[in-house]
């Protein structure tokens, strides 16, 4: 196409408007239409153009087709993870719709959420202690981003991850002390490093339900 296109002295002398370009690019002109597009921008009646459409159909149609396994990939690979992982990974997208005037989640998006295969895969190699970590650091950045999130309620959400009692409501309530003292017993147990589990999960969890309880 390419080729025919530099060959061609007619062509050579078309200059693309703005408009015209963004319609060449998106393939947006059907066969049918093409009489009133030349007329429309000007261009000359080569059959170049209807064979750059059907080109660029194609090809925009198979990009899509690709973008659409990936997706579907992660999506999969998503609701693979553990339950409570993947609850906290969905609460803490409509906690920044929340914060975000514009309803929008751009810190999850680029942060948490994996936009491609490799990143989806390696979420299924996560220990309990590395999804705290990267929900903790994920959490700062929303401190940071927005002011009406503040310190405080990071701790207090981050500490109902930590015991797997990801909040109903937006912006979080606190769980009772029944829930969390009934969490704290269970994942303990999981974690206790008598038992072959990991001391500093144990460590974390503790000091989670001190937060929560200490803190009406």
């Amino acid at each position: 196409m390419m080729r025919y296109y530099h060959a061609s002295e007619r062509l050579q002398q078309v200059r693309f408007g703005r408009r015209c370009y963004s319609l060449l690019q998106n393939a947006r002109i059907e066969p049918q239409n093409l009489t009133f597009f030349y007329r429309t921008y000007r261009l000359p009646d080569d059959p170049f153009f209807a064979s750059f459409f059907r080109i660029k159909r194609n090809y925009l149609a198979e990009r899509e087709g690709v973008k659409e396994a990936r997706r579907q990939y992660i999506l999969q690979a998503m609701r693979a993870l553990q339950p409570a992982v993947l609850a906290n990974i969905k609460y803490l997208g409509y906690l920044e719709r929340y914060y975000n005037g514009a309803g929008r989640s751009p810190v999850w998006q680029q942060h948490l959420f994996p936009g491609s295969r490799k990143k989806a895969d390696s979420y299924a190699r996560l220990s309990n202690a590395a999804w705290l970590a990267l929900f903790r650091a994920h959490l700062t950045q929303l401190v940071q981003r927005y002011r009406g999130f503040s310190s405080a309620t990071a701790d207090q959400l981050f500490a109902c991850l930590v015991l797997e009692l990801t909040p109903e409501l937006v912006p979080p309530s606190r769980p009772s002390p029944t829930q969390v003292n009934r969490s704290y017993r269970r994942l303990s147990l999981l974690h206790h490093p008598d038992r072959g589990g990991d001391q500093a999960m144990f460590i974390e969890l503790k000091r989670a339900r001190d937060l929560l309880i200490a803190h009406p």
